[in-house]
Order: C-alpha cells, then sequence, then structure tokens
C-alpha cells in the first residue's frame, strides 16, 4: 500500500513519514516544489536507517504524489488544505483522503476553532473531492510526533461515512507504535474530534504544560 503525505515537509508530515514507513509501508513525501520534496525524502530516509528500517521514502511533486498514491493524507495547515484539495481534485478521485487538517486561528491570547459551513475540515474536504474522506490523526502533538526518538500512548479518533475505509485507516494508525485507533463514526464527528485540539493548545498554554495528547481510559 502506497501512502502519499501530500505537503508533507512539516512536523506531523515527519512524524508519519518515518513511522509508516518503518511500519511497513511505501511512503511519498510531497510538496508544492519537488526541491523540497527530495529533500525532506532524504531527511526521513536516514531517521529510517537509523532505526534499522528500509529507506525507500520517496519525494515528488504533490500532484505525482497523490497520482502514485493508493492513499493521501493532507499533511498541509488547515488554511491551504481546501485550495489544495481543490487543485489535486482528479489525482484524488476514487482514493482514500486522510484529513488530519484543524481549522483554528488564535483569538485574545487562546486558539478558537473556527471550522466551515459545512461543519468540519474533513466534510469541507469531502464537499470538494469525490474521494473516501477519513478524519483521523487531528489531535496529535505534532512536533513530538516528529521526535524520533519520543515515547507516547496516543488514541486517535477516527471518523468517516465509509466503512471500509475506515477500517483501513485504523489499521493504519494502529501499525505506528505508541498509537491506538478509536472507531468515532461518522464524518460529521470530525466536529467534535477537532474542536479537541484547539482545548489541547489552550490547557496547554494555561498550565504550563505540552505535547498534550489524547488517551481514552
Amino acid at each position: 500500500m502506497k501512502i502519499a503525505l501530500l505537503g508533507g515537509t512539516g512536523h506531523i508530515g515527519a512524524g508519519l513519514a518515518f513511522r509508516l514507513r518503518l511500519a511497513g509501508y511505501d511512503v511519498i513525501v510531497g510538496s508544492r516544489k519537488l526541491e523540497k520534496a527530495l529533500r525532506k525524502a532524504e531527511e526521513y530516509n536516514r531517521i529510517v536507517e537509523a532505526k534499522g528500517g528500509k529507506a525507500n521514502i520517496e519525494g515528488m511533486e504533490n500532484s505525482d504524489a497523490a497520482k502514485r498514491a493508493d492513499i493521501a493524507i493532507l499533511t498541509i495547515p488547515w488554511d491551504k488544505a481546501f485550495v489544495t484539495a481543490e487543485s489535486l481534485k482528479n489525482e484524488l478521485r476514487g482514493k482514500i483522503v486522510v484529513s488530519p487538517v484543524v481549522p483554528m486561528q488564535r483569538e485574545n491570547g487562546r486558539f478558537v476553532y473556527t471550522p466551515p459551513p459545512e461543519g468540519s475540515a474533513a466534510e469541507k474536504i469531502a464537499s470538494i473531492v469525490d474521494a473516501k474522506v477519513v478524519a483521523a490523526f487531528n489531535n496529535i502533538p505534532a512536533a513530538k510526533f516528529a521526535d524520533p526518538d519520543a515515547e507516547f500512548q496516543w488514541d486517535v479518533a477516527v471518523c468517516s461515512d465509509d466503512v471500509e475505509a475506515k477500517k483501513t485507516v485504523m489499521g493504519i494508525v494502529n501499525s505506528i507504535k505508541g498509537l491506538r485507533a478509536l472507531d468515532a463514526g461518522p464524518l460529521s464527528a470530525a466536529r467534535t474530534v477537532e474542536a479537541l485540539t484547539p482545548l489541547l493548545i489552550n490547557l496547554a498554554l494555561k498550565n504550563g504544560m505540552k505535547d498534550l495528547g489524547v488517551r481514552f481510559v
């Protein structure tokens, strides 16, 4: 199974790239600029090799990455995710598209969830692309996730209206050490899941904490 990380050059893309490769998936790092994608793929491959894995992460422009992949994950800042999805509609048609996207902004020193009229980022993306959209990885503390030496125990709520696509993504989540996938229901549940992220950030800021994730016990 080939997984493309569209815009996969930031923290969440980095964490997914080397962790998915170590879990045995074929990984493509996508970027608007080929040079950046190739540079980041090389960087992630060094991490994989240091961890004893086989380094074959590829770097491509987003359009080529989306075309080659079976599954695409939009590891893109929320304010660019919808435009990117629109530009890649043809390449993403019929595929599983995973949204870790959380629309939010800072107001008066705190972060506020700012969903689109569709209700959530995932639902907005589903309105753009003719694909099997799944919300997942929304509450992952990205900087810690990108640290190759970090240890964690986090739950990942997974939402989708496509049962089989949701099962596939849950299997991907569970393949990453330290993550546990939980079925959170239909895609409309992404509204609740996405809204947890600004809450986690605000809790961390107000209480001198960092890298807060979610664990249901």
